[in-house]
């Protein structure tokens, strides 16, 4: 009986400290910013804005700038008709998002949240899915009218291509190369979901997905971003 009291004590002890340590490990790692550089000097600059409800992020680009490398055509050439149509004129900016397919689909809002979909996520039970939205560009003016949070950063071509080569590795593309649009699945009609590449994790968070985006690109992130606070406090 002693010895069974002793387990369950461990096991609470376990249970507890796990959140804590993964808690401190986001805090002290997403405030840590990893190596990144400046735009070259020489270089043209592409504005491109981080957008944030408070617990997901999104990367926003150009909609007319390259998807890859030069040559490639833009990310409304690539999209093809598979590209979620615009809301107006001014919809010239798209926005990327990474997550868990089946939690993404069914989790729209965080009042949306279920237990049984956040456990199967953390779990990488299913397939990935990735978040495309067709937006007017961001602003990240103090009279925005929006809740979200707003991030710009002004990037040199190389940083540019660096990430949208990253942005399209996450999509699950079909044999000629294009993304493979999920039927049915929209939130507003002026946004898409698309099959992707991966799988969600702890580790691998969809915030996460975004920071090793700007990391390989030579962006500000932390060193870790499972959390959007890593991403938009200023790297």
């Amino acid at each position: 009986m002693r010895f069974l009291r002793r387990a369950i004590l461990i096991l609470v002890l376990v249970a507890l400290a796990l959140p804590a340590a993964y808690g401190l490990a986001a805090l002290l790692l997403g405030l840590l910013p990893a190596p990144h550089r400046a735009p070259l000097p020489d270089q043209a600059r592409i504005p491109i804005y981080l957008i944030s409800n408070g617990w997901h992020v999104w990367l926003a680009l150009p909609m007319g700038q390259e998807a890859g490398r030069p040559g490639e055509g833009t990310w409304e050439n690539w999209l093809g008709d598979q590209a979620p149509r615009a809301e107006e004129n001014t919809a010239d900016y798209v926005a990327f998002g990474w997550g868990d397919r089946d939690f993404y689909l069914k989790t729209r809002r965080p009042a949306d949240l279920r237990p049984d979909l956040a456990f199967a996520a953390l779990l990488g039970r299913g397939p990935a899915a990735m978040h495309v939205m067709r937006i007017r560009q961001p602003t990240t003016r103090p009279d925005n009218p929006g809740q979200d949070r707003i991030r710009q950063l002004d990037i040199d071509p190389l940083q540019y291509h660096a990430l949208a080569a990253y942005i399209r590795s996450g999509f699950a593309a079909d044999s000629g190369g294009r993304p493979r649009r999920i039927p049915g699945a929209s939130f507003s009609g002026h946004d898409a979901f698309y099959e992707a590449t991966g799988r969600y994790s702890p580790i691998r968070t969809c915030n996460e997905w975004i920071g090793a985006g700007l990391r390989a690109a030579g962006l500000p992130a932390g060193w870790w971003t499972p959390f959007p606070f890593g991403l938009m406090g200023g790297g």
